[in-house]
């Protein structure tokens, strides 16, 4: 395979390690087998539309982000809305606020 699946697959590696993600569950939520996502994330398969949609949807992003690159700041990103999903609403508030007094303390 070519420098696009190279590259497709390490942001499908990428963005399933940032959501905690293991290989086994992106399948499941794909639709497809473990082996095949391996083969995707290493560059060695070529997924269709219909397994790119999957991937999306398994991923909870859009197709076009599969074909970006995501950076280190995003990833952090995606980490921490991945962790506040399951959050309740009083606590999204509560960091909300321990968030806002964090930033404006001066860095040291």
């Amino acid at each position: 395979m070519g420098k696009l699946a190279e590259q497709f697959g390490k942001e499908v590696r990428a963005r399933r390690k940032a959501r905690g993600m293991t290989q086994a569950q992106l399948g499941e939520a794909a639709d497809f087998s473990e082996e095949w996502l391996r083969r995707i994330e290493r560059g060695a398969g070529a997924p269709s539309f219909d397994a790119i949609e999957g991937l999306a949807a398994g991923l909870k992003c859009t197709v076009a982000d599969l074909f970006s690159t995501m950076n280190d700041r995003d990833a952090v990103a995606l980490r921490i809305e991945t962790m506040l999903s399951g959050a309740s609403e009083a606590d999204l508030e509560w960091l909300e606020e321990l968030i806002s007094v964090a930033l404006r303390h001066p860095a040291n």
